[in-house]
């Protein structure tokens, strides 16, 4: 009976253990403006866009891809982190945290046109600058290619 009291408070010990551990990192509650932003701005895209706003991406091109992935660690990767995970070091500063690729929920909030749009037009108000202005349209469908690859790897 020792035997089984004592395997149990192990068990329970290396549960909490765990579970401490998961809890490391602290979450931030969601605040209800940044949302409401998020959904008026998804909505600007949508007039904007028009009919186009649903339309798929364009089709991955190899070359494109991988000038997409050489880019991604230099433009990208400071805010939404070198695995697109949202983690960057310079988006852990933000007011607002950006978006994390990885997230298939926050993927895909936004449709591809859209998110093709964010990279090209940048998001007003926030730091997202608008890469239209310095990248060709093959780097930024390059650079959309390549975040498109990181949807739920989370």
């Amino acid at each position: 009976m020792d035997v089984m009291k004592q395997t149990l408070t192990f068990a329970k010990n290396i549960c909490i253990v765990l579970l401490l551990a998961g809890c490391q990192e602290e979450v931030k509650p969601i605040d209800p403006g940044h949302i409401a932003r998020r959904l008026a701005f998804r909505e600007k895209l949508n007039e904007a866009l028009g009919d186009n706003y649903h339309e798929p991406g364009p089709e991955a091109n190899a070359e494109q891809f991988e000038r997409g992935k050489t880019l991604y660690p230099q433009l990208c990767g400071p805010c939404h982190g070198g695995r697109g995970d949202g983690k960057g070091h310079t988006g852990a500063a933000l007011a607002f945290p950006p978006p994390a690729f990885t997230d298939s929920v926050q993927a895909d909030f936004f449709s591809e046109q859209g998110r093709l749009q964010i990279i090209r037009k940048g998001v007003p108000g926030t730091p997202m600058m608008a890469w239209g202005t310095v990248l060709p349209e093959s780097d930024i469908v390059g650079l959309y290619l390549y975040i498109r690859s990181l949807i739920g790897k989370d």
